[in-house]
């Protein structure tokens, strides 16, 4: 019984998309007819008003090229700007179609078309069409090996799969690397968050100071003059300041490694207690990074 009803299911679906197959092609065939007229009126004249006509009636060529062409790119291409471009291509296509040779103008426009997005997104396209193809390869290869090893391939992994020396694959690595560009400006929706957010808005400026951050150091800078001793203002100098390691520092002080550590632990120590009681000890860390240890 689930046989029947599986193969009853199956015969009825082409049946189904059947009729809207014929209605499609019935309403084609009717505009061929209608604007049959306006063909051999415009071949005949070259009038600029039935070229229009024909174009505001194969407008919808388009508007089907440029929405399947922006399904595959990013959302920052504009399918307004891909509509543009292909309605220029129509507008040759309709100037240059000849209603003589058998073919349908549908066929022959959506080719021109489509043709005619495709140049205007190589025009706009800063990378060189052999680079971009070649990094399309190597993303293409690296996928492959991703599923085949179950990890991230080495370069020089793929650059065997791919018929390449060490140095080769590097460099394309580099290229492809090169084709991704993003945009800081136009703004984004997350799913989880309805209010909009740029990238520019989520970069860090390292380069600027922040007022309470350069409040805080001159508390520190004052606390370590103040509450320290010289032995303990020198180890910290030459911590934090020269980026020696305590094994360097016990060296130049003529003491052990260990009552170096023993030191700057107390020095830590004795700056928190004072910050704590001026009310920075909340955004003061214990510990803070050497400078040689920051990136």
């Amino acid at each position: 019984m689930p046989n029947a009803t599986a193969a009853s299911t199956q015969a009825t679906q082409p049946t189904a998309a059947a009729p809207q197959h014929a209605t499609r092609s019935k309403r084609r065939e009717a505009l061929r007819e209608r604007l049959r007229p306006v063909w051999e009126a415009y071949r005949a004249s070259g009038d600029l008003d039935l070229r229009n006509q024909l174009v505001e009636a194969y407008y919808y060529l388009v508007r089907l090229m440029a929405n399947r062409v922006a399904a595959r790119l990013p959302r920052s291409i504009d399918v307004q700007d891909l509509r543009s471009a292909g309605g220029f291509g129509l507008i040759r296509a309709v100037e240059q179609f000849d209603i003589h040779n058998g073919t349908p103008f549908e066929s022959y426009g959506a080719l021109r078309v489509r043709g005619a997005i495709l140049d205007a997104l190589r025009a706009q396209d800063w990378v060189p069409r052999l680079v971009r193809n070649r990094a399309n390869t190597w993303r293409t290869t690296v996928d492959g090996l991703r599923a085949e090893l179950d990890r991230e391939p080495m370069d020089h992994e793929v650059g065997e799969r791919m018929g390449m020396t060490r140095a080769e694959a590097a460099t394309l690595r580099r290229e492809s690397n090169l084709t991704a560009v993003f945009t800081l400006s136009p703004q984004e929706e997350s799913e989880d968050d309805p209010r909009m957010l740029r990238r520019l808005d989520a970069l860090v400026d390292r380069g600027s100071e922040m007022p309470l951050e350069h409040l805080v150091a001159g508390d520190l800078a004052r606390a370590i003059v103040r509450v320290l001793s010289r032995a303990e203002q020198t180890v910290i100098a030459l911590y934090y300041e020269e980026g020696l390691t305590m094994k360097e520092i016990g060296h130049v002080m003529g003491i052990s490694e260990s009552r170096v550590c023993q030191i700057h632990t107390k020095c830590l120590r004795t700056l928190k207690e004072h910050l704590d009681e001026a009310g920075h000890g909340d955004v003061v860390p214990l510990a803070p990074t050497p400078r040689w240890a920051r990136t």
